[in-house]
């Protein structure tokens, strides 16, 4: 029962492990993400009404519209009111529980633009804004389409068309320059296309490193004899003191030979940033392609995520981050943008849209036999439920890989600790979860970031099959093992033992071999067992004579022999003689 409880605690050791790592690397892409366009959905007052703010045509003073404004932004519904009162401005009436966007888009509904005053005053009062006071003693709205108007001019925000590109977003901007080149030239206009060609670019520049992983791989392979001699020496002793000793050993040998076990990272550590600057440039080429600020690019993207009514180009959006689904489907369905001249949430709309002129011309092709796989998997509609299938995919690509890649790189030796059952579950459960939750990060990416991380999986195990080629693990015969283990029996010969006699001994930790039982022992101990010893040892020549008594009464005691008469006759003989 004592040992289950051990495994289980290792197993849900590593789980917890191996859960923490996905979640930074999941914290890694949520961050990632957040830097590309995102929707605006706060809303503030981008100018206080005033009197200059009003004609004749108001119905409502400056004072009224200020204190309606404010209680507009503080209500937690701010951002559906402003969206409702500028369509009700345009003559929708969104508020209406049978209300269908779609129904705006193919003509169906018809605008009632005379009738936005009435429709502004539902949309406050359906969203718990006191209309009262806008009406007048006979209850008919003293609201006009001005004071609409201006509410809605009250929310207006100036996007900052020429704001300039920070250090990093400038950066991203080159390498989204290059990824440009790739996608139009040798590409052929294909986004997907100019995904694989970065792919193998980026491999390509990592050989370096990774020759360098393969000739470390190589060092600590070449110490595998002297490592299996150290462990074979404490073999079957599994408990902790013993195993400290091993790895300090292993470690040791490590050192002296000049092998570090963290070099081994170092390629993730430089790669990672590439990765991370693939997925700022995929998530949102309107900025680090086409080169729009980001505000642009959020303001372009809210502008796409507005329904129909409201002025906007009512995509259905899979994730409310990065422009890469509203360029696809813009791409895709031959959509005009020039309804932001005039979309009523910005003041200075024209010139957004002057900013991204020739911007239609630049939009790569995100198809790839049919799919738009700049969309993100989803079950809204037929397009997104189809790119389902590359969670699948990455999944079978990143387990796949995995399994074949450990053919080709040396796998390090486990100690006697972790060669358990524990250790073979959780190993088995890792191998099973770290491509479970690369498939689980596909389904909120577009699908060519998924795209992408199968091709890459793909080529490094191509490139890891060449290192193995090129610069194969040595091998070892039964006789080199052996020949280590004489070594460093060798090298112990004679070694005197040395321990900290302050050090306290734990009663419970014995060894299955005995030959190091010393290093455990407290000197009162050491005392004990010497002076033991001592007394059970008796040399041949001083073992005393001893003789039978008749006495009836001592029969079966031995006693010891009387000689002291004979010697003092022998010394009076000898006095006399001289």
């Amino acid at each position: 029962m004592k040992r289950n409880m051990k495994l289980t605690k290792k197993l849900l050791t590593r789980v917890v492990m191996g859960l923490l790592l996905l979640a930074m690397l999941g914290g890694v892409l949520t961050s990632c993400g957040a830097r590309g366009g995102t929707i605006i959905t706060t809303v503030t007052k981008g100018y206080v009404i005033g009197s200059n703010m009003l004609t004749e045509a108001n119905g409502l003073t400056a004072a009224q519209l200020d204190k309606l404004a404010d209680e507009i932004v503080a209500s937690k519904n701010a951002a559906t009111i402003r969206t409702q009162l500028v369509a009700a401005l345009r003559g929708y009436d969104m508020s209406l529980s049978d209300f269908d966007d779609a129904k705006v888009e193919s003509g169906e509904l018809a605008a009632r633009p005379e009738d936005a005053p009435a429709i502004a005053l539902n949309v406050l009062q359906k969203n718990g804004i006191e209309t009262f006071p806008y009406k007048n003693t006979a209850g008919d709205p003293v609201m006009t389409v001005a004071d609409v108007e201006s509410l809605v001019k009250c929310f207006q925000t100036n996007v900052d068309v020429d704001a300039q590109l920070g250090l990093i977003d400038r950066i991203l901007h080159w390498i989204g320059l290059g990824f440009e080149w790739l996608i139009n030239v040798p590409g052929f206009g294909s986004f997907i296309l100019g995904t694989v060609y970065f792919a193998i670019a980026l491999e390509i520049l990592m050989i370096p490193l990774g020759i360098h992983q393969q000739k470390n791989s190589r060092k600590q392979a070449k110490l595998r004899p002297r490592e299996m001699a150290i462990r074979n020496r404490y073999k079957g002793r599994n408990d902790q003191a013993t195993q400290q000793k091993v790895s300090k050993e292993i470690q040791d040998l490590y050192a002296k030979e000049g092998y570090s076990p963290m070099a081994g990272c170092l390629p993730l550590l430089i790669t990672l940033p590439f990765l991370m600057f693939l997925y700022y440039i995929v998530i949102d080429p309107l900025t680090y392609i086409i080169g729009a600020p980001e505000g642009l690019s959020s303001a372009f993207l809210t502008f796409a995520d507005a329904p129909v009514a409201a002025g906007g180009l009512g995509m259905a959006l899979g994730s409310s981050r990065g422009t890469i689904e509203v360029l696809s489907l813009i791409r895709e369905n031959g959509i005009s943008i020039d309804g932001f001249a005039d979309f009523a949430y910005f003041a200075n709309g024209s010139e957004c849209l002057n900013a991204l002129s020739g911007m239609a011309d630049r939009i790569p092709d995100f198809n790839l036999f049919g799919l738009n796989l700049g969309l993100t998997p989803g079950f809204d509609s037929k397009a997104r439920a189809i790119l389902l299938i590359m969670p699948v995919l990455t999944f079978i690509a990143y387990w796949g890989t995995g399994k074949i890649n450990r053919k080709f790189t040396f796998q390090p030796m486990q100690s006697n600790a972790q060669q358990d059952p524990a250790q073979g579950c959780s190993n088995n459960m890792m191998n099973i979860m770290m491509p479970a939750m690369s498939a689980f990060f596909t389904l909120y990416v577009p699908a060519a970031v998924g795209l992408y991380w199968i091709f890459k999986s793909i080529l490094g195990v191509v490139k890891q099959y060449i290192l193995y080629k090129a610069m194969p693990m040595p091998t070892f015969s039964e006789e080199d093992y052996k020949a280590a283990e004489r070594e460093l029996m060798g090298k112990d010969k004679n070694k005197p033992v040395k321990r900290d006699p302050d050090a306290p001994r734990n009663p419970n930790v014995r060894s299955l071999h005995h030959i190091d039982d010393e290093d455990y022992e407290s000197p009162a101990e050491r005392e004990a067992r010497l002076a033991a010893r001592k007394r059970d040892y008796v040399e041949e020549d001083e073992t005393p004579k001893q003789k039978t008594s008749d006495n009836a009464y001592s029969e079966g005691v031995t006693i010891k022999e009387d000689d002291r008469p004979a010697r003092k006759d022998k010394k009076n003989k000898k006095d006399s003689e001289d």
